[in-house]
């Protein structure tokens, strides 16, 4: 429970760096990855499972160098998260961040408060999925 607490608490305030200046500090991600151990450990959730949550974070980080329309940090964050979930829960928790913010992306259009390139930070849609998954 404590580990869900310390991930969940550093992740809201991963999300709030990422609102305020689109940039999430490298001390920030490197804590990240070590409570991702951490929660791994803690459920013992084996190498292989480890492994397996991490691969989300992995395509993000794909998809960040090569398009250049991702940013880095949001990737490392899903790998942390992943390391803690383990393999299906980490593409669920990619899967619903993504359908949030595709939502809001999709209100912002309709009401033009946004044009088609605006950029939207990820991690506050991260946390809000991570919510979801770990109430599941």
């Amino acid at each position: 429970m404590w580990n869900t607490l310390f991930v969940t608490g550093w992740l809201m305030l991963s999300g709030v760096m990422d609102v305020r200046s689109q940039r999430v500090p490298g001390w920030m991600l490197a804590l990240g990855g070590i409570l991702g151990v951490w929660a791994s450990f803690c459920q013992q959730l084996g190498y292989l499972e480890t492994m397996k949550g991490i691969l989300p974070g992995i395509l993000l980080l794909l998809i960040a160098f090569g398009t250049k329309k991702a940013g880095y940090g949001d990737g490392v964050v899903l790998c942390c998260l992943g390391m803690a979930l383990g393999g299906e829960r980490s593409w669920l928790l990619l899967g619903i961040s993504l359908f949030l913010i595709a939502l809001l992306a999709l209100v912002l259009l309709v009401l033009r408060r946004v044009k088609r390139n605006t950029s939207l930070p990820f991690l506050p849609f991260l946390a809000a999925a991570w919510l979801v998954v770990i109430g599941l």
